[in-house]
């Protein structure tokens, strides 16, 4: 951890004891006041004043919170240079080192999913409250409505705490155990300063979505993408196999984002581009994005993605490598790729992020699909996101 901040002046942080703090909750009541009792105190429903780090979509939507809820902002800042200077909230986005003029008593909340890096940060320079958005998404969600990330998160870890022992002794390694471990943890107090000693990165890390040791790439790969975006992990994925490979099939919905892909690998017919997501079958699926807290499907929404089983764009043909991150339609396109796995094995790479329970539901389909598979997880990222199960056949 960052020796710069001063962990005296905060309650500690015992990673280990995340399950054993669970299985000593007697109600979700606990869990929350441990959460209070964290952030020194914190009443989310009563706060005055706040700073806001991070002028994105989250922080803008905690902005129109505030201004609606008469909740001073002490402060707006970014410092993404593409963002300073705008206006929000009737106020200008301004750099980080803004924060140094404010008392140090202020709350503030860090309005992003990545939260370790600015949390070490600001807490170095002396503030006593900084907590990412989340603590407030879990200490007052009617007044600070959920993101889909957060959304129950106090619940699954409450109702499932036995399913949640059980993966403990699922996982292959002790590294799992201790990014499980600590994944639990961040999500009782939403502290994110326990996620550091398990990121991957440095020698640990090779490049998206292959960590060190778990398993090797051929010349004769058959890679899915799914979540494909404009083609980053293709990019990645043909620079660590030397361009050697057979084939690469990237699902991608959005027809914006698709003729990005698309237009990225034009002249290499290895590369196949659809503009489809994956699901459980073919389908078109409606859904309701509000731009900040995640595209909820919907039979009413307003907006339609088409959707297709990987089973059926395969047919029975070979695939070696998949990988999915895609906002949280993992367990439906697993359940579409179920003939592709049972057959043919290929490693796996799957976010296990996007809801709270993704953590212990897809590890468990996993194994039901493919009970040889050895199962490892690994956190890439400080915060919520990019928490990833890897699947290896044994």
């Amino acid at each position: 951890m960052d020796t710069r901040v001063n962990k005296g002046s905060w309650p500690s942080l015992s990673p280990g004891s995340s399950l054993t703090r669970l299985a000593a909750a007697r109600s979700i009541e606990d869990l929350i006041a441990d959460i209070r009792r964290h952030h020194h105190g914190l009443d989310a429903e009563h706060m005055t004043k706040i700073a806001i780090v991070g002028a994105g979509p989250e922080g803008r939507r905690l902005a129109q919170i505030c201004e609606f809820r008469g909740l001073t902002i002490a402060a707006f800042v970014d410092d993404d240079p593409g963002k300073l200077g705008i206006s929000l909230s009737d106020m200008n986005v301004e750099p980080t080192s803004h924060l140094a003029a404010l008392d140090r008593e202020i709350p503030i909340i860090i309005a992003s999913h990545r939260v370790l890096g600015a949390t070490e940060r600001l807490r170095a320079l002396g503030f006593s409250t900084v907590l990412p958005f989340a603590a407030l998404q879990l200490l007052a969600p009617k007044i600070f409505p959920p993101h889909m990330f957060y959304d129950g998160w106090l619940e699954d870890l409450f109702l499932n705490r036995e399913r949640y022992s059980a993966l403990t002794i699922e996982l292959a390694d002790d590294r799992s155990r201790e990014v499980l471990d600590a994944v639990s943890a961040y999500r009782l107090p939403a502290d994110p300063l326990v996620l550091a000693e398990v990121i991957e990165e440095g020698r640990h890390w090779q490049g998206l979505y292959h960590p060190v040791g778990l398993f090797e790439l051929g010349d004769n790969e058959v890679y899915i993408d799914a979540g494909a975006y404009d083609g980053d992990s293709i990019r990645w994925f043909k620079d660590r196999v030397g361009d050697r490979f057979d084939r690469i099939i990237a699902f991608e919905p959005d027809p914006r984002t698709y003729g990005r892909l698309k237009q990225n690998f034009v002249g290499d017919d290895r590369v196949v581009a659809m503009n489809a997501g994956l699901y459980r079958k073919k389908a078109v699926l409606r859904f309701r994005d509000d731009a900040s807290r995640g595209a909820i499907f919907t039979q009413d929404g307003e907006n339609s993605i088409e959707v297709v089983a990987l089973d059926e764009v395969l047919a029975g043909a070979r695939a070696s490598y998949i990988k999915m991150n895609i906002e949280g339609a993992e367990i439906d396109a697993l359940e579409g790729a179920r003939n592709t796995i049972t057959r043919w094995m290929p490693k796996l790479a799957i976010s296990v992020y996007h809801r709270g329970s993704d953590l212990w539901t897809i590890p468990q389909l996993v194994r039901e699909l493919g009970p040889r598979y050895q199962l490892f997880l690994r956190q890439h990222d400080g915060g919520v996101i990019e928490t990833v199960l890897y699947a290896i056949a044994g």
